[in-house]
């Protein structure tokens, strides 16, 4: 088994929306496990959503959720890390995200707040708890609790022009990525994907260079791009590739599968 700790993304990677993974790979990553490796989930869903996915295919142990926000022991039913953004700085954006007429939303304590439904809190509702309410700001200032990421939908071009605009003025406190070309999301530098990497090393006492993290979108950028194996989709964004050490299949032949097989099952 050349790597011991194996990352994945969700969407676009391991499965596709709503909650599939296709069999032949989730009896892969059974293998993997009973042989001892350690497979954990990297997304930017919501903690309830991925919980849920993984409760439908009994994969237990540790889910990493909003991009590296929250880190969740599920065997042993416990948060080991959670963090997010200084509330007074996500309230900051998502007051300038609606001034620029984009429809802000905020998850706060595994909850998601929005002041319009778009078709992005639809999708959410059907996993966790979704909630409208008047003033997304407002709401952070009263909570003063750190926000484990902001969100907003659009246009792909205007999404575009926004992630530019917005890495430009948060430079160094902020990561502003990509979930898909219509998404663009806001985290804390200190709790990105990547940072989750370094975590679970520690965690698990397993050095970088027998850990492997798989991703497809412009937010998996900081889950690639460590001293570990970062490896990219085969359709994956043009700028995910170029930071990947290696590009695998397409999603729609299985790359989880083909990774496992190719570097961590035993024949």
């Amino acid at each position: 088994m050349k790597y011991k700790l194996f990352v994945s993304d969700f969407d676009g990677t391991l499965g596709i929306a709503p909650d599939i993974i296709e069999e032949q790979t989730v009896n892969a990553i059974r293998k993997y496990i009973a042989q001892g490796g350690k497979f954990v989930i990297c997304t930017g869903r919501m903690f309830s959503s991925i919980k849920l996915i993984c409760q439908k295919y009994k994969l237990d142990g540790i889910v990493i959720s909003y991009q590296g926000a929250t880190i969740d022991d599920l065997t042993m039913g416990k948060r080991i890390l959670e963090g997010g953004i200084d509330y007074q700085l996500a309230a900051k954006v998502a007051k300038e995200l609606l001034e620029d007429g984009m429809p802000a939303c905020v998850d706060v304590e595994d909850v998601m707040y929005c002041e319009t439904e778009s078709e992005y809190t639809d999708f959410h509702k059907e996993f966790a708890p979704v909630y409208k309410i008047d003033s997304i700001v407002d709401l952070v200032l009263k909570k003063q609790k750190p926000v484990m990421k902001v969100v907003t939908t659009g246009e792909p071009d205007r999404i575009y022009q926004l992630t530019q605009k917005y890495a430009k003025r948060y430079n160094g406190q902020l990561i502003i990525n990509n979930g898909s070309n219509r998404l663009l999301e806001v985290i804390d530098p200190r709790y990105s994907k990547g940072s989750s990497v370094k975590y679970l090393s520690k965690y698990y006492n397993i050095p970088f260079d027998q850990i492997i993290a798989v991703g497809d979108s412009t937010n998996d950028i900081e889950l690639l791009n460590g001293d570990w194996h970062g490896v990219a989709v085969g359709d994956a964004r043009e700028e995910l590739k170029k930071v990947a050490k290696e590009i695998t299949v397409p999603f729609k032949e299985q790359p989880i599968k083909v990774l496992l097989e190719k570097y961590c099952l035993d024949t």
